[in-house]
């Protein structure tokens, strides 16, 4: 799985800078109001990659499970690559590849780990992450709330923006879409939500078997 398609998930320009704060004060109040009550989250999805270079999309599909205060397992079961695994318990990430027989261990502080976690935050707590990106544009329909938001600093990132669209029945994300400056996007659609509490021992690695292992900084 390509490293950037698993970063931050979360139109038209407002004219008038008090448009543009208002906006971005109801897009927070409404997502707080969302996520609030969300500790726990399974759900199916579907990663769609499109490169710019190549003029293709590349589709895969699998389950994850989030769990507060950002905690995560994605699990790539649909792809000619075979199994993939990421896992992240609050101290390591680990990622598992079945077809190289492959462990890869990387702690808190590595840029994959802060990177990974960043979708968590979007999916249960996505109001963490105004203090880095600005409301561009927010409307409902359909019992759905679609936003654009914008790094409110281009430093440091290589995204241009990213849309995402909740559901307001069941209030979860079910769609993240992320645009980068290079022309590439990768998209995210989740389905099948449950909530229920989520063991903490399933975001720690526990295969058995003669893995090649290493760990990174």
């Amino acid at each position: 799985m390509n490293r950037r398609s698993l970063l931050v998930v979360m139109g038209l320009m407002f004219t008038m800078p008090g448009a543009t704060a208002k906006a971005e004060g109801q897009a927070e109040a409404k997502y707080d109001q969302i996520f609030s009550s969300i500790d726990n989250l399974s759900v199916d999805f579907t990663q769609s990659t499109f490169k710019k270079l190549r003029g293709k999309t590349m589709v895969r599909q699998g389950d994850a499970l989030f769990s507060k205060p950002g905690m995560f397992r994605w699990n790539f079961t649909s792809d000619k690559g075979g199994l993939e695994e990421y896992y992240f318990n609050g101290e390591r990430l680990t990622h598992f590849r079945e077809k190289e027989n492959l462990v890869n261990h990387y702690n808190t502080n590595a840029g994959l780990a802060r990177e990974l976690k960043e979708v968590v935050t979007l999916v249960l707590d996505p109001k963490a992450l105004f203090s880095r990106y600005k409301v561009k544009e927010s409307k409902s329909a359909n019992q759905k709330i679609t936003v654009t938001l914008e790094p409110k600093s281009k430093e440091g990132t290589d995204i241009d923006s990213i849309n995402v669209q909740v559901e307001d029945s069941q209030k979860y994300v079910e769609d993240v879409q992320i645009f980068y400056n290079d022309g590439n996007n990768t998209r995210f659609s989740f389905k099948n939500p449950k909530k229920t509490k989520i063991d903490s021992g399933v975001f720690v690695f526990s295969r058995k078997g003669n893995f090649t292992v290493r760990h990174h900084g």
